[in-house]
This record gives structure tokens, C-alpha cells and sequence, in this order.
């Protein structure tokens, strides 16, 4: 009897500490850090169907799995684990310091939020997620739903916005969508032809701008380049003076240039005329 008990209680141990095969191969999904309750809540379910309920076991499979930049966040946590509720514990403070705050949120919910490739429902469930456990008006949020969706929509849901409560406006607004899936491109390309006509309307006004520059400047050139053909001529003229009676010193000899009547002698070619030949030529006229 003893040593079959003996047997037994030997085997029982073996069994509490043979891991679980399932457990071992468990992969948690990557984290998410735009959305980290919903990965907390993917996580809880894989736990519950392989049965792992150890708040430390828990937390080993958590931490393991967070990429290094979200394991940043929570380094203070991972390097001095809790001793109390560890998985609690890592849980409510990666929500809490990785999720967006609430004015950013918001933020999102006033200014980036668009239709995209998305469906109108999938839209408001997103809008629904960043206003998170904050109340606003159904009205001011269906206007802003209403917003997000294309030109053609929105005119469609004009009539009804007021009577329809928002789930429903959006289901209609997906059947809108898949009825006219070519609409929301014509709006782009409309969008981008009004673009591209003011574009070309300021390139031309610019174009003109420059020509009547060019004009100017032309003009201002040309009146330019007259007063200074002008000026030269001026020139001309008061400089043709002196060489009139420089060319009739040259007609003299050295010496009648420079004695006058008093010249003692003459250098042929010379053209002067003594003063009595002057007093001679004045008395026979």
C-alpha cells in the first residue's frame, strides 16, 4: 500500500508540473497602440481558451510579447514587477499610457476623419471609438458624420438627417455608397479640375504681369539709349571748333606762326599774309 501510494503521489506531482502544450505555443497578436483595450480583450479571450488563469503567468505572456518601443512605456513595471496582480496591474497602465488622451481624441474626431476607402457604418464606429466614454449630442455627431461623406450622399440624406436616428442614417448611407461606388472619385476629380482651373487662371495672370513688365523695361531702354545718342552729337559739334582753327595754324610755317610779320624767314608750305598785303588787298576791294 505504501509504495502504490507512493506511485500516485509521484505521478500527481509530475502532472501539476508538466507544462501545457497548448500554453507553450501561445501567440499573443502584436500590440496595438491606436487601440490597446482591444487587444487586452483579445488577450483575456486566448487566455480563457487555454486555460491559463495565473495573474503571473498572465503578465510572462504580456510582457513578452509587447514590441520594445510600447515596453518603453511600462519599464518601470517590467523591471519591478508587481507582486500583487501583476497582469491587472500591467493592464490598466498600458491602457493608460499609451492610449490617446481625450482632447487628442477629440481632436481626431473634429479634423481627420474622412470617408476614405471605408464604409459609412465602419466610419461611425470609428468615430464612436474616439469619442470613447465621452457623451456629445446626437445631433452635433451625426452633422459631423454627415460631413465625412461624399457630396452625393450627403445630399440624399438631407431629408433625413432630421428624422433618422444615426445608425440608421449610416446604413443608409452604405447602401447609397455601394448603389454609386464611381461617385466619390468624380468629387476628387472635380475637386482637382476646380484646383487646376484657378491654377491656370493665376498662371496666366502672372504671365501678363511679366509681359507688361518686359514692356516697360523695353520702353525705358529705348529712352534711354536716344538721350544718349543725342549728347554725343552736342559733343561733336563743340569739338569741330577747335579743329577749324587748329587746321589754320597748321597752313603757317614755324616761323610766321611764331613771329608773325617779324619772321625773319619762311618754311614753304605756307599761307600766311603779311599785314601789308592784308592793308593792300582791303584798299583795292
Amino acid at each position: 500500500m505504501a509504495s502504490e501510494e507512493q506511485a500516485t503521489t509521484g505521478a500527481s506531482e509530475d502532472t501539476a508540473q508538466e507544462p501545457n502544450v497548448s500554453s507553450i505555443n501561445l501567440k499573443l497578436p502584436a500590440f496595438y497602440p491606436s487601440d490597446p483595450a482591444l487587444w487586452f480583450g483579445q488577450v483575456e479571450n486566448l487566455f480563457l481558451t487555454r486555460r491559463i488563469t495565473s495573474q503571473k503567468s498572465k503578465f510572462a505572456y504580456i510582457v513578452s510579447s509587447l514590441q520594445p518601443d510600447v515596453a518603453q512605456e511600462v519599464r518601470d513595471k517590467l523591471l519591478n514587477p508587481p507582486t500583487q496582480n501583476p497582469n491587472d496591474t500591467i493592464k490598466a497602465e498600458l491602457i493608460r499610457r499609451t492610449s490617446a488622451s481625450e482632447q487628442k481624441r477629440l481632436r481626431q474626431l473634429l479634423i481627420s476623419k474622412e470617408l476614405g476607402d471605408r464604409k459609412p457604418t465602419q466610419l461611425l464606429r470609428r468615430m464612436h471609438q474616439l469619442l470613447g466614454d465621452r457623451q456629445l449630442e446626437s445631433s452635433i455627431l451625426k452633422q459631423l458624420f454627415v460631413q465625412r461623406l461624399p457630396t452625393n450622399v450627403q445630399l440624399i440624406l438631407a431629408s433625413l438627417s432630421d428624422t433618422v436616428d444615426i445608425e440608421s442614417l449610416a446604413t443608409i448611407a452604405d447602401k447609397i455608397v455601394e448603389a454609386n461606388p464611381t461617385q466619390t472619385p468624380v468629387t476628387c476629380c472635380c475637386c482637382h479640375s476646380t484646383d487646376t482651373v484657378a491654377l491656370h487662371e493665376l498662371v496666366s495672370k502672372l504671365t501678363l504681369q511679366v509681359q507688361e513688365l518686359t514692356t516697360k523695361v523695353s520702353e525705358l531702354s529705348t529712352h534711354h539709349s536716344r538721350g544718349r545718342s543725342r549728347s554725343p552729337r552736342r559733343c561733336s559739334h563743340s569739338r569741330s571748333r577747335p579743329r577749324s582753327s587748329s587746321s589754320s595754324r597748321q597752313a603757317l610755317c614755324w616761323y610766321h606762326a611764331r613771329h608773325g610779320d617779324n619772321a625773319v624767314k619762311c618754311k614753304p608750305p605756307c599761307n600766311y599774309t603779311t599785314s601789308s598785303n592784308k592793308s593792300n588787298d582791303s584798299a583795292s576791294n
